[in-house]
């Protein structure tokens, strides 16, 4: 999971010509500030930004950005006392970091922050007032909210008492929800707000349902329906502080880091979620290597995005904290404006989110004059240009990572890295400058949850914004490999290198036979990151270990950068290429991965997903999402309210071929349907990481899937 909306076409036209609180242990009501992809890996790719940037209307001022120099992150090492549990992070962090600043809630009511004492304090006492209720060791308890400093501190409650959170969003069907709820055993349950609740209700009051110790709400009042059906079984947040105020909180006798700490249920592309069982041991690893990737600083920032279920989130905050630095919790609609009003030195997100950062620096250019558009797109085009050609100098080209570098690439890189650096020069200071001070963010972006378009590795390397783009699955808690802000270590088109502990094996997918370095494999994981189990499904868990030994099926294809290639200075680096149980086998018997060739339809400024098939067919068809607002830009350009449907079709097609000329034939797409809606989380189309969910897709358009189909050879 770790590693998925303007997407420029025209950029690799232009790098061809140059080369190609509250009270009860919380902190103070918080006084806030007032405020009036993916593409394809051809080296041409190099996206488009003016130089007249103006991003924010906020009247706070621009934050100064800070350029650093890569640091060597701090050598893993055990957390102070070595801890067994995650909760026994939190009285060393209040002793060590005191009043200083941990969490900031700006969008909940009541806004809040804590300090470390605050925070660490809350916990114990909600803990308390949870035992008062019943709350057990090896008690399980749901949990359903979004982030927020009172979901971390009923997250870390729960573990305190020894019992183990079963985590959603509140975004999730009934239906889901109560799959859950049900599926974990739990004996309590934790909500988010009345409305979460209300929904809730017909699975809460049904005869069949299990009986619930206590059902609590974390933010605000219930609704009088839900008052009157639960009665005394419900309480407040602000309740069970204050039942736990006073009270001593008894110890969790007997908690081991082998424990179960919390089940997340997977949000797949496939079937029911399951119940991926974490131990603290799993929490703790991640938290005690994670600074092998990322140097944090205690006092330092970071904005919180992703929905806490998200491991890769959660692992994060929990890190992020553990070193004394401060969290803000954002939200989807909020983020933009976050970050010029909390500008992070940290910022963990997916790739759709620095998709979305990027189409706003295009939608800047749209509205910039002629001659700086030219002059800014030219430039960018140029810097993509250096930073390519230097990386061949350096031997950080993926290009040249399996086979020696030819004494005549490097000569041209060379040459070409020193004609652009005049160029670069200038990009850097009349336009990456304000793009980064538009952006917000003072130090660099941790990306996973999907595959980086190359299109955005280029763009935010070209304006000088480290990206550390990482892999790993909710089963593995999460992270498995990442790139490090060093020199030579953070190649793009890679997740960098593995996470000091874990073991990578590179594998047939049939006979489970490891393959050399540089070749193609089914990746196996295996080291104190990957989880117990599935909850309750000993099936799905032979099946994930069926590689025998504790080595994980990850599903994920990939290889090995070898060591000892000329030139190259990437060995061991790890390159993913695809899913296995998305492979397309074609009829002549070509075996094609999807997922480069759509993230190359993806780089169309008028495509928002693409989704393949064709296997058993002589050629590939597609399934496109258009991009709405890109199409309606084009409408008004012409003068029009909306493009008639022959002309959307034949500008796709015109997109369609021109992006995926350069590559070998069965690798073209020969047929394509433009399907009317866009896919959604709501309808199960997209994961709630926003990646396509092929089996739903192919289901939902079956009819769209068949005529596409037909006219496949």
């Amino acid at each position: 999971m770790l590693s998925a909306a303007a997407r420029p076409c025209a950029e690799a036209h232009c790098a061809a010509q140059v080369g190609r609180g509250s009270r009860r242990g919380l902190g103070s009501p918080l006084a806030l500030p007032t405020r009036s992809s993916r593409c394809s890996r051809a080296r041409s790719s190099a996206p488009r930004v003016s130089s007249q940037l103006q991003l924010r209307t906020s009247p706070a001022p621009a934050p100064e950005h800070r350029p650093r120099e890569p640091q060597a992150a701090p050598a893993p090492a055990a957390l102070p006392g070595g801890l067994q549990t995650l909760p026994q992070l939190w009285d060393g962090l209040a002793a060590r970091h005191g009043d200083a600043v941990a969490v900031v809630d700006p969008h909940h009511l009541p806004a809040e922050q804590h300090s470390f004492a605050q925070l660490a304090a809350a916990i114990k006492q909600l803990a308390a007032g949870l035992q008062a209720l019943g709350l057990s060791k090896g008690d399980r308890v749901a949990l359903f909210s979004e982030n927020g400093g009172r979901w971390l501190i009923a997250d870390q409650a729960i573990m305190t008492c020894g019992a183990a959170d079963a985590v959603r969003g509140t975004s999730s069907s009934l239906e889901e929800l109560q799959y859950i709820l049900q599926h974990s055993g739990s004996s309590g349950l934790v909500v988010q707000d009345a409305a979460t609740l209300d929904k809730l209700l017909p699975a809460l009051t049904d005869a069949a349902a299990q009986p619930l110790r206590f059902i609590v709400q974390l933010w605000g009042e219930p609704s009088a329906a839900a008052a009157a059906a639960l009665g005394s079984q419900l309480h407040t947040f602000e309740g069970v502080l204050a039942l736990g105020e006073g009270r001593q909180l008894a110890p969790a006798e007997g908690l081991a880091a082998s424990d179960l700490a919390t089940l997340v249920y997977t949000s797949g592309t496939t079937g029911h979620p399951k119940g991926v069982m974490l131990t603290h041991a799993n929490l703790l690893y991640q938290v005690n290597n994670l600074s092998h990737f990322l140097a944090v600083s205690p006092g330092e920032r970071s904005l919180s995005l992703l929905p806490p279920w998200h491991i890769y989130e959660r692992a994060c905050g929990y890190y992020i904290f553990s070193r004394g630095a401060c969290q803000v919790y954002s939200n989807i609609r909020k983020f933009k404006d976050d970050l010029s009003v909390f500008p992070p030195d940290y910022f963990v997100c997916v790739p759709l989110v620095l998709d979305t950062l990027h189409g706003r620096v295009l939608q800047t250019l749209k509205k910039a004059s002629a001659v700086r558009r030219a002059l800014a797109t030219g430039l960018l085009a140029a810097a993509g240009a250096h930073m390519r050609a230097r990386r061949v100098v350096e031997g950080t080209s993926l290009d040249w990572a399996t086979v020696p570098r030819p004494l005549a690439a490097l000569a041209e890189a060379w040459l070409a890295a020193r004609l652009l650096a005049p160029l670069n020069w200038l990009f850097q200071r009349l336009v990456a400058a304000k793009v980064r001070t538009a952006l917000g963010i003072r130090g660099c972006v941790v990306s996973g949850g999907g595959s980086l378009s190359p299109h955005l590795d280029v763009f935010y390397e070209s304006i000088g914004l480290p990206v550390l783009n990482g892999w790993g699955l909710t089963e593995s808690s999460p992270v498995l490999a990442c790139r490090r802000n060093l020199p030579n270590q953070n190649v793009r088109g890679s997740v960098g290198q593995t996470t000091p502990g874990t073991q990578l094996r590179f594998v047939d997918p049939e006979s489970l036979q490891d393959v050399p370095d540089g070749q193609q494999g089914l990746i196996l994981a295996k080291g104190p990151g990957v989880m117990a189990g599935y909850f309750g499904d000993e099936g799905a868990t032979a099946k994930a270990f069926r590689a025998g030994d504790g080595w994980l099926d990850t599903g994920d294809l990939g290889w090995r950068a070898p060591a000892g290639v000329a030139g190259s200075r990437m060995g061991g680096t790890v390159v993913l290429t695809g899913r296995a149980k998305d492979t397309i086998v074609l009829s002549s018997g070509e075996n094609v991965e999807p997922q480069p060739i759509e993230d190359a339809l993806c780089c169309s400024p008028y495509i928002k997903f693409a989704v393949l098939t064709g296997s058993g067919h002589r050629a590939l068809g597609a399934l496109i999402v258009p991009d709405s607002e890109a199409l309606e830009e084009a409408a008004k350009q012409r003068g029009l309210e909306a493009l008639p449907a022959a002309d959307v079709e034949s500008l796709i097609k015109g997109e369609v071929r021109g992006l995926l000329a350069g590559r070998i034939r069965w690798e073209h797409v020969a047929a394509f349907e433009i399907l009317s809606e866009p896919f959604s989380v709501e309808d199960g189309t997209l994961t709630r990481t926003m990646k396509p969910r092929r089996n739903e897709i192919f289901a939902k358009y079956s009819a769209e899937v068949a005529r596409l189909e037909a006219h496949l050879r």
